[in-house]
């Protein structure tokens, strides 16, 4: 298989990013609760996509160590990482979108756009590479989406701590 020390390398990144985003939470106290919406949620999608980075990067030794060839690996990992966005964009998206409708969360185009494009490169890229539509399956096409899920975890930190610097250090009063 080629490829592996990339992969190697993408996944040590993000340990990294998850590593720092669990320092950023376990530093904002009382802020990574359900009561601070507006950063509870970027915390979450942070850890997920920073795990989602390292499994969906380690995944392709799953179907070499079980002997399938390269293009079924690459397919098979390109199906994983299309899944695994799929789920994360089903889970998260509605809470986001609430939040951002609600006035909690920040609606910043700087982040949105880049997030939500990403998001829909990694579909598109990861369907067509599992398919072997335009380019046959390879480690190329699925280093594609997993370089762009990278970008969206790297995103997700620096809009973590930009949601951390500007919350409140007491939550909304009910009413």
């Amino acid at each position: 298989m080629d490829a592996e020390s990339t992969l190697e390398s993408v996944a040590e990144i993000a340990v990294s990013l998850t590593g720092f985003a669990g320092i950023v939470g376990a530093l904002a106290g009382d802020k990574i609760r359900p009561t601070h919406p507006e950063v509870w949620f970027p915390f979450w999608v942070m850890i997920a996509s920073s795990l989602g980075v390292v499994f969906t990067a380690l995944f392709p030794f799953l179907p070499h160590y079980l002997g399938a060839s390269d293009n079924v690996a690459w397919a098979a990992s390109s199906a994983f990482l299309t899944v695994l966005t799929a789920c994360n964009l089903a889970f998260f998206m509605p809470h986001i979108l609430r939040a951002q409708r609600d006035g909690v969360l920040a609606r910043i185009l700087a982040f949105d756009v880049p997030l939500n494009l990403s998001s829909l490169l990694i579909l598109i890229s990861q369907v067509l590479n599992a398919l072997g539509v335009g380019l046959p399956q390879s480690a190329g096409g699925f280093l594609v989406g997993l370089y762009l899920l990278l970008l969206v975890s790297g995103l997700n930190f620096v809009f973590l701590l930009y949601v951390l610097s500007r919350a409140p250090d007491r939550p909304p009063a009910v009413q």
